[in-house]
């Protein structure tokens, strides 16, 4: 039991040497600081959470400040307690502004200090009425892309497309929105409201062509405030759209009724010209058959009038004469059509 004891006091003279060591070296910097003209200052800012590429807003005060009343000094704005910016304050001023445009290395813990004389950047202050903690998040967070159907397709197709995220997201105050851009060979082609209770959101191309064949990726957007025109935007990785054309057995089967298409033309194409004909050579029989016909009338009509008595028979030659003159009206006739 007593070494119990023992050992308690121990600990416990140990953790007051402790704290008085911190208190003492505390004294001695803010009597340092003073010394070489340094003093606390206030910081004072709305902003806690702000995007890349976006203004920072930040007052430094020195009411309240040991600083000599009427010294003209200089305001020195740090960061992790190194100088980072500086302004020159006049007699009796009591607060200088700073405007920073952010970048993602700009996020840490910001204070104030006075200081009679200029501080080169960098240097080392300790001593700070407040310190207020800025963090920086980034315009746009690479996502992760994937197929939610399959990744080859043909014309006239839907696809979807799941791009999705595993780290929590960042907004910055008074943009409630996030956004989730599409990029098809580093083009921004959709933007689609980026669902934060599952952490994804579903793309959908539709009635894809074969120009929406490329590479895709995603990115989420913190916020809809933030603008991303001229940011150069890339997704954890990427996936390839094939887009087909026709199906080969689509383009036989097209190719087999253009075919028989034409077969069948040039088959009617055959018998209108047979019908031609016939109708052709059946006017020009009935053209010979009333020239025959008329011919032997003419012939009873000259035998009539000579008298059936006083005529001598004709002989066979003059018979054969008279049928060839007949024919050769007919085909008189038929080479004048």
């Amino acid at each position: 039991m007593q070494v119990i004891v023992s050992k308690s006091l121990e600990f416990n003279v140990f953790i007051l040497m402790k704290i008085i060591v911190v208190l003492l070296c505390g004294f001695a910097c803010q009597v340092f600081a003073q010394t070489n003209g340094v003093f606390p200052a206030k910081i004072l800012s709305s902003q806690k959470v702000v995007s890349e590429r976006s203004d920072l807003y930040i007052t430094c005060s020195t009411t309240g400040s040991k600083k000599p009343s009427a010294a003209q000094g200089f305001i020195h704005l740090c960061k992790d307690g190194r100088v980072v910016r500086k302004k020159q304050q006049k007699p009796n001023q009591k607060d200088t502004f700073f405007i920073i445009r952010v970048g993602l290395h700009d996020g840490g813990n910001y204070s104030c200090v006075f200081s009679v004389r200029d501080l080169p950047l960098s240097t080392a202050v300790a001593s700070s009425l407040n310190i207020i903690p800025i963090r920086v998040i980034a315009n746009f967070h690479p996502a992760d892309i994937s197929f939610a159907g399959p990744p080859a397709v043909k014309e006239g197709d839907d696809v979807a497309l799941r791009c999705s995220v595993s780290d929590t997201l960042q907004t910055p105050g008074g943009c409630q929105f996030i956004q989730s851009y599409l990029i098809k060979n580093g083009t921004m082609v959709q933007l689609t409201p980026f669902n934060a209770t599952r952490m994804e959101v579903e793309f959908t191309v539709k009635d894809v062509a074969l120009k929406d064949s490329g590479h895709y990726s995603c990115v989420v957007l913190p916020s809809k405030c933030i603008k991303a025109t001229g940011t150069a935007l890339y997704g954890n990785n990427r996936v390839f759209l094939e887009v087909k054309g026709m199906f080969d057995q689509q383009r036989i089967i097209f190719g087999v009724i253009t075919g028989l298409l034409a077969v069948a033309l040039g088959a009617c194409f055959i018998k209108w010209r047979r019908a031609v004909n016939k109708i052709k050579f059946c006017n020009q029989c009935e053209v010979g058959y009333a020239t025959v016909m008329e011919r032997s009338r003419e012939l009873e009509e000259q035998q009539e009038q000579t008298g059936g008595d006083n005529l001598e028979a004709p002989s066979d030659d003059s018979f054969s004469m008279d049928e060839e003159n007949i024919y050769d009206d007919i085909n008189l006739h038929d080479s004048s059509q």
